[in-house]
């Protein structure tokens, strides 16, 4: 119902996904009863997403924007994280809670950025190009910082921690690659004879890579864009893509209902100031660093502007970075609260951006402050 309303309505279907889940949270009509199921079937929508973004790229798309992806991956999350900062000591906050807060404003939700190019068409353009790039680095980044607390809590070594991550990863990458190279390619020719056994390969070796990526504690969108990617040289990308994409479209509907169900809203009262800022943060001045960046890389400023407001939200990733925080004792438990309507804001605010960045590109360029900051 609340898809048809705001269909008719002309707004982005995943507020109506996420209204959805809130509406069916304990908050409101209680009438989630098994969130294991749930996380199961929005886990599979996140992983189809990322096989069919994957089935788009290459090779050559990454020493296209490599450079830019990485450079404004890691200056989005530097600067992001010292003005966060910054902000968060001065409105209050304790150190330690102010680096948690500001270390979760940095990171940029992969599956909503995903979902809107996926379905502007825009995965193929320089600027979602660069974008996937940047939510790579980013995922890399945020895998680091989750494993870095982890230790802190169990008394491991942060070192041994990193270097066997990275192995792991170089590892993992060799393998698919002399895999992919070798042996799927002449796999793909043998089985395309049957559409129905192609579609079971496809979505077998997408779950395969996605699995083998969550066991060595990598996250399974990284396994199943790397599954995308390897068939993406494929002659038989386009059906495997038409064949698959009802099932994301179904799947990943889920993963909105239950990150709107699993929304925290307690005692934000004292919180309604923080959040403002840090909301006009997040949806204002993630985009101009992006901007800022891109501008010095030389890229056009349509580009820079498009790749800047894919950064306006925050991730799910920042809800469990926060989780993890409060879990370990280094924050207080509200904090979750704030951080939650937060992403609520700054998810909602940036799905506009991104749906109607076209036109808020060509409103903005009629002004004249606009045009100063350009040059």
């Amino acid at each position: 119902i609340l898809g048809g309303i705001l269909r008719y309505l002309k707004q982005p279907l995943i507020i109506g996904y996420i209204l959805t889940g809130i509406l069916i949270s304990p908050y409101f009509l209680n009438l989630v009863k098994s969130n294991e199921t749930l996380e199961i079937f929005s886990h599979i929508g996140i992983v189809f997403l990322l096989f069919i973004v994957g089935l788009g790229l290459n090779i050559k798309m990454f020493k296209e924007v490599g450079k830019a992806s990485i450079i404004t991956g890691l200056g989005q999350v530097i600067f992001t994280s010292i003005f966060g900062f910054i902000i968060a000591k001065l409105i209050g906050f304790e150190t330690t809670t102010s680096m948690y807060i500001a270390i979760a404003l940095t990171f940029s939700s992969t599956i909503i950025i995903m979902k809107l190019l996926t379905d502007k068409g825009d995965t193929d353009k320089t600027y979602g190009k660069i974008s996937i790039g940047f939510l790579i680095v980013q995922d890399l980044i945020v895998i680091f910082a989750l494993l870095f607390i982890s230790s802190i809590s169990t008394g491991e070594s942060i070192h041994t921690l990193i270097y066997s991550t990275i192995l792991s990863l170089i590892g993992l990458l060799t393998v698919v690659a002399l895999f992919t190279r070798y042996i799927l390619s002449n796999i793909i020719h043998h089985i395309a004879k049957c559409e129905e056994y192609i579609l079971l390969f496809s979505i077998g070796w997408c779950f395969a890579l996605s699995t083998l990526f969550y066991y060595f504690e990598f996250s399974i969108e990284i396994g199943a864009l790397l599954a995308g990617i390897s068939l993406a040289s494929s002659p038989y990308k386009t059906h495997i893509e038409s064949k698959i994409q009802p099932l994301r479209d179904f799947f990943l509907i889920l993963f909105f209902v239950l990150l709107g169900s699993q929304m925290v809203f307690e005692d934000i009262t004292r919180f309604i100031l923080p959040i403002f800022i840090f909301s006009i943060f997040i949806l204002i001045g993630n985009p101009l660093i992006v901007i800022t960046l891109m501008k010095h890389l030389g890229y056009s400023h349509k580009t820079g502007f498009m790749c800047g407001l894919t950064v306006a939200q925050i991730s799910e990733f920042s809800l469990i970075l926060i989780t993890l925080g409060i879990t370990v004792g280094h924050i207080p438990q509200e904090i979750l609260s704030m951080v939650t309507v937060i992403g609520l804001i700054t998810i909602a605010g940036s799905s506009y951006l991104i749906m109607y960045s076209e036109k808020i590109f060509f409103w903005l360029s009629k002004y004249k402050i606009f045009q100063e900051f350009e040059r």
